[in-house]
């Protein structure tokens, strides 16, 4: 006879939960098919590059000191000119299509999207526009007039939202930089041509032909889809952290699906809950026993 193994029921493993309150409509990412049961995490961050545009129009504008705040999402930010004045004023508007904040000609712009300026440069009209393209997995070009290259961006667990500053402080082959965070912190400093590894984010930065003091590059971590996938406290998307446990099973193999979530204010049987494949008993322990707790979730 053969035997067969009943799946999990929808909400099998809960124990109190404080109904509506503690579910969340979420998205499964595509390629995901998990049970009831199933401690997931969220795709929040993912790095990217984007480069300083040049003006697309009659005028001769210039655009320069460009970095991205918390906010900044892969895709297309417009900036249109207003007006034909060298104080023009200029729209901004994200990816999505969601109107920014204006700014204006000769004024620093500063956003949790993205800070810039835009100069001058002889005449701006009515209509010339910037595209800032922010490119998932891109790479970051050098800002200054060196030629160094950039290879191997990741992230690394610590990464935060925002810009990286990558800064050369020496005119040389093999000269140091300085990495600063989007808080404002130092990292610790890193040189030409040796692979930099740290818990934010890992590249290398090789000598093209000249390396020149204050040249910089940006590295920058835009917000991911805020899908959920099987949580995995090895990833370095966002998903390394659990955001709560999958109430019913779902099949996105094909497709992003809807489902909700136990997000908080849950007590549930650690028994039944079930893990990526490869998460090790240690990781799942520490799991139960510190990070869902932070969500207000008890595993019994």
């Amino acid at each position: 006879m053969t035997a067969q193994t009943q799946a999990r029921g929808t909400a099998e493993f809960l124990l109190y939960s404080e109904d509506k309150l503690s579910l969340d409509a979420v998205t499964l990412a595509s390629g995901e098919n998990l049970s009831a049961g199933a401690v997931v995490g969220a795709k929040t961050k993912r790095q990217a590059a984007a480069p300083i545009p040049t003006i697309v129009g009659t005028g001769s504008g210039l655009m320069s000191a460009l970095s991205f705040g918390p906010d900044v999402k892969v895709g297309s930010y417009v900036i249109t000119l207003l007006a034909t004045s060298s104080t023009a004023a200029f729209s901004v508007v994200g990816p999505d299509g969601v109107a920014l904040a204006n700014g204006a000609v000769g004024t620093a712009y500063s956003s949790s999207h993205l800070s810039f300026l835009i100069s001058n440069g002889g005449t701006m009209t009515t209509g010339d526009a910037y595209t800032v393209v922010v490119t998932a997995a891109g790479t970051p070009v050098l800002v200054g007039t060196g030629t160094g290259t950039v290879s191997g961006v990741s992230l690394g667990q610590d990464a935060q939202l925002g810009t990286y500053r990558v800064q050369l402080l020496a005119t040389s082959a093999t000269a140091e930089f300085e990495v600063i965070a989007p808080n404002g912190s130092k990292l610790k400093r890193g040189q030409v041509a040796t692979a930099y590894t740290s818990s934010h984010v890992n590249f290398t930065l090789a000598n093209g032909g000249t390396m020149t003091t204050g040249d910089y590059f940006n590295i920058i971590v835009a917000t991911h889809t805020g899908q959920v996938v099987a949580w995995d406290p090895t990833a370095t998307d966002g998903s390394q952290e659990p955001a709560g446990i999958l109430y019913a099973a779902t099949n996105a193999t094909s497709a992003a699906t809807p489902c909700t979530i136990v997000a908080r204010l849950a007590e549930v049987e650690a028994a039944l809950l079930s893990w990526k494949s490869g998460v090790s008993a240690a990781a799942q322990a520490v799991c139960k026993t510190r990070l869902l707790p932070k969500l207000n979730i008890l595993a019994r």
